[in-house]
């Protein structure tokens, strides 16, 4: 399977983590790679 980007089959996007994104939350962090991104949110409930 030929890619558009040149990317070989074992070769991975860049990945990148921006921290502190939701300004709700006592830990977050946005991850991205490719087109996918996924927010990841912590806090500390007892």
């Amino acid at each position: 399977m030929e890619r558009s980007n040149d990317r070989k089959p074992n070769e991975l996007r860049e990945i990148s983590f921006e921290p502190n994104i939701n300004i709700h939350a006592e830990g977050s962090v946005l991850v991205s790679f490719g087109n996918t991104k996924v927010i990841c949110t912590a806090t500390n409930r007892k």
